[in-house]
C-alpha cells in the first residue's frame, strides 16, 4: 500500500478513537456548553433554571453524542436521528428564544467538542478530520433546525394573531370575553383605546404589502387586539400601553412606508367599547370627509366640526348660505382652498393654479352670492362652519331648503 492509500486509513482509525473517548465525557461537555449558552448569549439567561438544567441540559447531551457517534462511524446523521433535535429547535421558538441565538448552540457545542480534544493528555492526532466531521454535522443540522424554528414561529404568529382577532370581535360585539382570554392564555387590560385604522392608499397592489408589514407590527405587540377588514382595522390598544396608540401609530406609518389615517375614542370598561367603536368611526369619516391630513384624531380634536354636522336646524341653516354655489362648483371649490391654506392667497392660488387676481374675482363672486367675504375674520368663520355644514348634507341628502340635492363636494 503506497503512502496515498495509507494517509486516509489512519485518520479514520484516530476519529473513531478520538470520537469513543470523549462519549464518556458528554455530561460535563454538555454542562460546559449550557454555561456558555448563559454567559454568552443573554436571550437564555431569560430561560428558568428548569428549562436550563432540564430540557435544554439533556437536548444538549443528546446533540453531542449523536455527533460523536456519526463522526466515530465516519457517515452523516440519518433523518430519524436529527428529528429530535429539529423539535427541540422548534420548542425553542416556544420559548421565545431568538433564532439567532438557537442555531448559536450548535457552533458553542462543537467548539466545546473542539477545545476538549485538543487539549487533552492526548489530543487528537488528526484535526482535519476532526473539523471536517464538525462542519458536515452542522451543515445538516443547522439549516433544518431553522426551517423547523420558523415554521414553527409562524405557527405561532398565526394562532397569536387569531387570539387577538377573536377577542377584538368578541368585545366590538359588546360580549364577555374573559373566559374566552383565559382559554387562549391571555390577560385583558380593564381599558382600551379603540382604534379605528384606515390604511393608505397605495398603486400597484401595494396594499397587501402595507397590510402585511403593518400586521407584522402589530405581531410584535400582542397585548395589542387587532381585527382587519379590507382597507381598515380595529385595534385595541391597552390605556398607556407602550406610550400610547400615537406611539404605536408612528411605528406602524413606519412600518407601511406611508401614514395611515385613524381615529380613537377610549373605553372606560369593555361594555363601553361598542360604543367607543362608534365614536371613533364617526371620527374617522368626519376627518377624512373635512381633507384632514393622516394621523390620529379624537373628538375633543374635531369637536367643533362635529357639532356642525350633526342633523338638525342649525346645520341646514349654515348649510343653506352656500346653496348660491350649488350651480358654480368652481367657487365652492375656491373657498374650500382658500380655507385649507390658512385664508392666504398665494398659497390658495398655487394649489388652484389661478392667477391671484382670479382668485380674488372669485372671492368677490362668493361675497356677492352668499353675502359674506370670505377675506373678513367674522365672515371666515362663519363659511368655514358653513362649507362643513354644506357638506354633510350634501352626504346625508338635499339641503333644507335648497329644493334639490346638488352636486356633492369632494374631498380634497
Amino acid at each position: 500500500m503506497d503512502d496515498t492509500e495509507a494517509g486516509p486509513a489512519e485518520g479514520t482509525e484516530r476519529t473513531p478513537g478520538f470520537a469513543a473517548s470523549l462519549l464518556p465525557r458528554i455530561p460535563e461537555l454538555a454542562a460546559a456548553t449550557v454555561t456558555r449558552l448563559t454567559t454568552e448569549i443573554p436571550a437564555y439567561r431569560l430561560l428558568p433554571d428548569s428549562v436550563l438544567g432540564g430540557d435544554l441540559l439533556a437536548n444538549t447531551e443528546a446533540v453531542l453524542k449523536l455527533f460523536l457517534t456519526t463522526v466515530a462511524e465516519g457517515r452523516p446523521p440519518a433523518e430519524h436521528e436529527l428529528a429530535a433535535p429539529v423539535a427541540w429547535g422548534a420548542e425553542r421558538a416556544r420559548d421565545g428564544v431568538p433564532l439567532e441565538a438557537v442555531l448559536r448552540v450548535y457552533p458553542l457545542g462543537a467548539r466545546q467538542a473542539w477545545e476538549s480534544a485538543m487539549s487533552g493528555p492526548e489530543p487528537t492526532a488528526d484535526p482535519y478530520a476532526l473539523v471536517t466531521g464538525l462542519l458536515a454535522f452542522l451543515g445538516e443540522v443547522m439549516p433544518k433546525v431553522a426551517e423547523a424554528y420558523l415554521r414553527e414561529q409562524a405557527d405561532l404568529d398565526w394562532e397569536q394573531r387569531e387570539h387577538g382577532r377573536n377577542l377584538a370581535g368578541v368585545l366590538l360585539a359588546g360580549r364577555p370575553a374573559r373566559r374566552a382570554a383565559e382559554r387562549y392564555g391571555r390577560t385583558l387590560a380593564e381599558r382600551y383605546e379603540v382604534v379605528v385604522l384606515r390604511l393608505p392608499e397605495a398603486p400597484g397592489g401595494a396594499t397587501t404589502r402595507i397590510l402585511r408589514a403593518v400586521r407584522s407590527e402589530l405581531d410584535r405587540n400582542p397585548e395589542v387586539l387587532a381585527t382587519f377588514k379590507g382597507d381598515g382595522g380595529v385595534l385595541l390598544v391597552p390605556e398607556g400601553q407602550d406610550g400610547g396608540t400615537r406611539r404605536l401609530l408612528a411605528r406602524l406609518d413606519t412600518a407601511a412606508e406611508l401614514r395611515c389615517m385613524a381615529a380613537a375614542a377610549t373605553a372606560e370598561d369593555h361594555e363601553a367599547i361598542p360604543r367607543a367603536q362608534s365614536e371613533a368611526s364617526e371620527v374617522l369619516s368626519l376627518a377624512e370627509d373635512l381633507g384632514r391630513a393622516p394621523g390620529v384624531y379624537r373628538l375633543s380634536d374635531l369637536a367643533v366640526e362635529y357639532q356642525l354636522v350633526q342633523p338638525g336646524p342649525a346645520r341646514d341653516a349654515l348649510a343653506r348660505i352656500l346653496v348660491p354655489l350649488d350651480d358654480q362648483p368652481h367657487l365652492i371649490t375656491t373657498l374650500r382652498e382658500f380655507i385649507a391654506a390658512g385664508y392666504r392667497r398665494a398659497e390658495a392660488s398655487d394649489v388652484l393654479t389661478v392667477h391671484r387676481n382670479t382668485l380674488t374675482y372669485r372671492l368677490g363672486r362668493i361675497r356677492l352670492l352668499t353675502g359674506h367675504d370670505a377675506t373678513d375674520p367674522t365672515d371666515a368663520r362663519r363659511l368655514s362652519a358653513a362649507l362643513t355644514a354644506y357638506d354633510a348634507v350634501r352626504r346625508s341628502g338635499p339641503a333644507a331648503g335648497s329644493g334639490r340635492a346638488g352636486p356633492a363636494a369632494g374631498r380634497r
